[in-house]
């Protein structure tokens, strides 16, 4: 027999850079701020630093020192992190970051990045999204930001990524993912 109960989730969300470079010279928040809405939609509580963007490898000791400032604070369960074949320098260099620093019991999950470049990515872990999708979805239409210049940043995408997964697990939309560690 197996009983389970629900229990509060505290989900905290990281972004390790602002992308000021990115912003409009008025709105160097820019990208900071459309991270924060996201997460008041999703409820999770934000956390962002001022690495500069695409420079993380040059920052991988900072990088360090905020994910251990973080697992101390947070005592995490469950991290999410890009996958570590990612060919952007930056998400290459904060999931193998998050290798290095959460080696307790923290079960560890690489998330996908529906971009260019990701073909590889092969998930072995399921997670059914079917009730949760509008409001992803929600989320990352605060991202107004992104969708005027970047071709794979549109919902449509992002549903058929999530319809795809789905179909893959038997379910009508999910997310897949790579299991790096588990801890039960």
């Amino acid at each position: 027999m197996v009983l389970a109960s629900r229990v509060r989730v505290e989900v905290n969300a990281v972004v390790l850079s602002d992308c000021e470079d990115e912003a409009p010279k008025d709105a160097k928040q820019l990208r900071a701020d459309e991270f924060i809405r996201a997460c008041e939609v999703t409820s999770a509580r934000p956390h962002v630093f001022s690495i500069p963007n695409r420079e993380f490898p040059e920052h991988r000791m900072q990088v360090m020192e905020i994910l251990e400032e973080l697992q101390a604070e947070l005592r995490p369960d469950l991290v999410f992190f890009p996958f570590l074949d990612d060919p952007h320098q930056d998400h290459s260099t904060l999931g193998n970051a998050a290798v290095r620093t959460f080696r307790s019991n923290e079960t560890l999950l690489q998330y996908e990045i529906l971009r260019y470049g990701s073909h590889s990515f092969t998930p072995s872990l399921f997670i059914d999204i079917t009730t949760a999708l509008n409001q992803k979805l929600d989320a990352l239409q605060c991202y107004e930001s992104q969708f005027a210049h970047r071709a794979y940043f549109d919902i449509e995408s992002f549903r058929s990524l999530a319809r795809t997964r789905g179909a893959q697990s038997g379910v009508p939309y999910a997310e897949g993912f790579v299991l790096y560690k588990m801890f039960w």
